[in-house]
């Protein structure tokens, strides 16, 4: 077999040239040894993910594929990079690339995790068609290569065939990382209107993923594009060489993070979510003067009784101690008060949280602690409670008090 290797190569090509086979050498350098290194981390993460057990397994199954595929499609940039290729072309009769998968297997995993009842349907599996067309379309060009005796990325057919599944992989991401982004904003949405702490059911964290890993996609598939139509895997100029290094690194990490994060998630308390929309006409009957004696009972339950002190507090726990409907309170919350469920449980902590730093016998007690027994579970939460609700920080609040008693 006629072999031909590039002068320098990162991620492709360079300068192909003939190579006997005693010219074939493995180039390992510092940089593709990170990311090889950052690779096998992520499989191992993935193999983890596939086969733990939990509340959410298909989600942790949606996610283990997304960095398996995007692993796979990583090592054979790595297979050519150490020009392991060419030392064993056969590495290349294996289809790598999977990527017109990932969109879709990242919005499921959204939906699985913040719904307990995700299952598969018929209609998921059209989601998955792309894929196996790409795959059907590597096997195709691996057969030409094998009878026409080229390497895979040598061909007329792969120039106009990865390009084009680039485009589609940047237009799929786009699509279902903001759809993945519509169910996040759902979900928290509903968090906030049945529960007055979020920390074990909030999906900030995978929103905040999401948008930073489309932001790189949307960077990484144009440039590979580019990079395929104009430069034919030619690396002439460093800025090249250094930006593709850069994004794989970037690539390959960030993949391994969200996988961490969403091991450290897999086992948080999320609760079955009622898909079922609230009927809020059915309200709509009532008088001004039976609004208010509602509010009322919620006032007297907050501030007599301090139900908000309960950390776990929820819309079902406080409804029940009102002997009331779940959706008449939630109603009332959102068209009387103007405020959710989490809101307006934690006004009244803040108020508590106020009231104990001005007095004197909490002195020998940390802001901390004080918080935590005002009815918050964390010192995120809080701090960010705290701010949204009164402008300052908690610790600027406090300066404020110690400056007032001293004037």
């Amino acid at each position: 077999m006629d072999y031909q290797v590039p002068l320098f190569k990162v991620g492709g090509i360079l300068i192909l040239k003939p190579l006997n086979q005693e010219e074939l050498f493995f180039n390992l350098n510092p940089v593709n040894f990170f990311i090889i290194s950052g690779l096998v981390q992520n499989l191992i993460l993935s193999g983890i993910l596939f086969f733990r057990h939990g509340n959410r397994p298909i989600a942790n199954r949606m996610l283990s594929l997304t960095l398996m595929i995007v692993s796979l499609h990583l090592a054979y940039l790595m297979i050519l990079d150490t020009n392991l290729d060419n030392m064993s072309p056969y590495l290349l009769w294996i289809p790598f690339s999977y990527l017109t998968a990932l969109g879709p297997l990242i919005y499921f995993y959204a939906k699985a995790l913040t719904n307990i009842s995700f299952g598969w349907s018929k209609k998921s599996f059209w989601h998955f068609i792309p894929v196996t067309i790409e795959t059907a379309l590597q096997i195709f060009n691996i057969v030409y290569c094998i009878k026409h005796d080229q390497l895979f990325y040598n061909t007329p057919f792969y120039f106009y065939m990865a390009p084009m599944l680039y485009v589609w992989t940047a237009g799929s991401l786009l699509y279902y990382l903001n759809l993945s982004l519509g169910v996040i904003k759902s979900h928290e949405n509903w968090a906030l209107e049945n529960f007055s702490n979020l920390k074990e059911i909030t999906l900030v964290w995978l929103h905040k993923l999401i948008v930073h890993y489309r932001l790189l996609w949307m960077i990484w598939v144009p440039f590979v594009t580019i990079f395929l139509l104009f430069f034919r895997f030619q690396l002439q100029y460093l800025g090249i060489v250094l930006t593709l290094y850069l994004l794989l690194l970037a690539m390959t990490y960030l993949t391994f993070w969200i996988g961490l994060q969403g091991l450290v998630h897999a086992n948080a308390i999320t609760l079955k979510r009622n898909t079922r929309p609230r009927d809020n006409k059915n309200f709509g009957h009532l008088s001004q003067s039976q609004i208010q004696a509602y509010v009322k009972g919620f006032e007297a339950l907050m501030s007599r009784d301090k139900a908000y002190l309960d950390e776990n507090l929820s819309l079902t726990e406080f409804a029940s101690l009102l002997n009331l409907d779940s959706n008449l309170v939630s109603y009332i919350l959102n068209n009387h008060l103007k405020s959710n469920f989490h809101d307006f449980v934690n006004q009244y902590r803040i108020k508590e949280v106020k009231k104990r730093l001005t007095d004197p016998a909490y002195d020998n007690i940390t802001l901390l602690g004080i918080a935590l027994d005002s009815g918050f579970n964390s010192k995120t939460t809080f701090n960010r409670v705290f701010k949204k609700i009164t402008g300052i920080t908690p610790t600027e609040f406090q300066k404020m008090g110690k400056q007032d008693s001293t004037e």
